[in-house]
């Protein structure tokens, strides 16, 4: 039998994977991965591509054939984002992961019998179903805090997959406009998770597909927010420079139109940049800037795709930013500790992946201080915390910092 990735191959042509994403709204990743194995169609995605692809129907029909054979061999196809949750979170007994599965369920249950209808304006069902949709990537962050990525992958490359592929079917402007809306947001979430399996290069990919669905939805906050994490993924690369070109290019955009916990955040990771090259007075005036409009973050309108941003988060950036100043500036040492300390301190229990890059950093301080007998508790408890959540970059980040702490150096 002709292979979905054969006859998907057969219907494009010549067509570069750009066109095909652009007139499916999917990532061109997406796509890639459908066309090397790597990724398993969801019937929605086939739908989209069917209608751009004028496939007519012979997508759909291989996509419920590869998902039955799946089926027949014992494995979920196609699962609703919380049953492939609760298969990848055996025995976890947590009240929060408890509570957060059954919302999870709440959601699904929203989404069961729903379906997006080409040409319906955002009213009635189709309204509840995009609430439903916002309520499950809110459900898919708890997860991901709690118990890290790979434990939601899945799941939220088939949410965005879906989201997609609604987009691609829907003729009503308002509804286009919304969904742009969400699938920069769900497209951006899926970045992040590839960025922390260690996917620095893919999770670019993904949050520069996620810019372009924030710019059609005309999201100046959202388009400017994945410029950021883009600039961020850049300097864990090594590249400071492209990194400070994309951070000030996203704040040359923000201006002042972007929400104050976005420009925030912007110039957080851009003072962790300048201090990467040295530039010890950009590097203040980026924290001086970020505290200031830190004051100004909660204004009851924050966007829930920055909702992260807390006075601890900030300090973990003031605290990285001290950490890379502290061979030329003593005096970052000392704001840099505590810093890190108030961070650990108001680190929320439910970001538990998050917590081991604050006590990475906190490790590396206590390495400027010459105190390794500290580094060695705190790395120790970073790498735990890594392994446990599965988080690629925390881990390598730990062990770098680990072998320092070993070599004394």
């Amino acid at each position: 039998m002709t292979s979905f990735a054969d006859e998907l191959r057969r219907l494009m042509g010549d067509l570069s994977l750009r066109k095909v994403a652009q007139r499916t709204h999917c990532g061109k990743s997406t796509i890639g991965d459908l066309l090397s194995g790597r990724r398993s169609p969801t019937v929605r995605l086939a739908q989209a591509l069917d209608m751009a692809l004028g496939g007519d129907g012979t997508l759909v029909a291989l996509a419920e054939a590869e998902q039955n054979q799946k089926s027949a061999r014992g494995k979920s196809s196609a699962a609703s984002p919380p049953d492939a949750a609760e298969d990848l979170l055996p025995g976890w007994d947590d009240d929060v992961l408890r509570r957060t599965l059954l919302k999870a369920s709440a959601a699904t249950a929203a989404l069961a019998g729903l379906g997006p209808t080409a040409g319906n304006p955002l009213e009635g069902t189709s309204h509840d179903l995009l609430v439903a949709h916002q309520d499950l990537r809110a459900v898919h962050g708890r997860l991901d805090n709690l118990r890290g990525a790979q434990a939601v992958y899945a799941a939220a490359r088939d949410h965005h997959d879906r989201i997609c592929a609604w987009l691609a079917t829907t003729s009503s402007d308002t509804e286009r406009q919304r969904l742009h809306a969400l699938a920069s947001d769900t497209g951006g979430f899926v970045g992040f998770l590839t960025y922390d399996l260690g996917q620095c290069e893919l999770a670019i990919s993904h949050y520069r597909d996620a810019a372009t669905h924030a710019s059609r939805a005309s999201d100046i906050s959202s388009c400017c927010n994945l410029l950021g994490q883009t600039s961020r993924v850049l300097a864990d690369l090594g590249h400071y420079d492209q990194a400070l070109l994309v951070a000030d290019r996203a704040l040359h955009l923000a201006g002042t139109r972007a929400h104050p916990a976005v420009r925030c955040w912007l110039h957080a990771v851009r003072a962790h940049h300048h201090a990467r090259l040295t530039d010890r007075a950009s590097a203040h005036g980026d924290l001086d800037a970020a505290w200031h409009l830190f004051s100004h973050a909660e204004d009851g309108e924050k966007p829930p795709y920055i909702g992260y941003l807390s006075e601890a988060e900030l300090n973990k950036w003031t605290g990285h930013t001290a950490v890379a100043l502290a061979v030329s500036d003593r005096t970052a040492l000392r704001t840099g500790q505590r810093a890190l300390d108030a961070a650990r301190a108001a680190w929320p229990a439910a970001m538990v992946r998050g917590s081991a890059e604050v006590l990475t950093a906190s490790a590396r301080m206590s390495i400027a201080y010459h105190d390794h007998e500290q580094a060695k508790s705190l790395i120790e408890q970073a790498i735990s915390i890594a392994a446990t959540t599965g988080s690629a970059r925390n881990l390598q980040a730990a062990l770098h910092t680990r072998a320092t702490v070993l070599t004394g150096t």
